[in-house]
């Protein structure tokens, strides 16, 4: 288990941490409003490991500085931190890999999320928090099996960007069957993303 939350440490750092993630979806009420931030907190909270004296930023610079110990992990008698582990790898492509995102539908009073992203084999969940959602949770189980039907919307195009940077010039999925003029008819896009520059290196 300790390899697997150092092995997920560094997909974090090398995909995700210090960047904002923008899934657009085919929503009809507001097609660009769901742009996750990862930061080094929020990291731990993903593992599922039990709540521990460290830091989650120690946690975090222990696991990909190659110094997190099995001392430092413990898991719940419930299994529920082994379940979250056998998908983590997948989420943290998560980037290239959501499929559907909807509103957490509340059934669950063990876990606590705003929203999720995923697919039918995992999912990860987000809180809202200063104009980003951030991750605050994964789950081994189907998107759909965990969000209200009626907020579902299908994920027709991923953009990512350093969190400081003004505008999104790297796109890590489209949707086969949509386009990029499709893409840039939608008003709000075209304020924070770089289509030309994506699409000639595209090209």
């Amino acid at each position: 288990m300790l390899r697997v939350v150092v092995n997920c440490a560094l997909l974090y750092e090398k995909n995700l941490a210090y960047k904002t993630v923008l899934f657009v979806t085919d929503s009809k009420e507001n097609t660009a409003d769901f742009e996750a931030l990862f930061m080094p907190q929020n990291f731990k909270h993903l593992t599922g490991v039990a709540e521990t004296n460290i830091n989650p930023v120690v946690f975090y610079n222990r696991a990909i500085g190659g110094k997190l110990s099995a001392r430092d992990i413990t898991f719940d008698a419930r299994g529920f931190a082994a379940m979250k582990l056998d998908v983590l790898q997948r989420l943290m492509n998560i980037h290239m890999t959501a499929r559907m995102v909807g509103d957490f539908d509340g059934l669950s009073e063990r876990i606590v999320a705003d929203k999720f992203a995923g697919t039918t084999v995992s999912a990860m969940g987000f809180n809202h928090v200063n104009n980003y959602y951030v991750p605050v949770t994964s789950l081994k189980e189907n998107v759909n099996n965990v969000t209200k039907k009626a907020s579902r919307s299908r994920v027709i195009a991923i953009f990512t960007k350093n969190k400081d940077a003004a505008i999104y010039r790297d796109i890590t999925y489209k949707a086969h069957n949509v386009s990029f003029k499709q893409l840039q008819e939608i008003e709000p896009l075209c304020k924070v993303i770089d289509f030309e520059g994506i699409m000639s290196s595209n090209s």
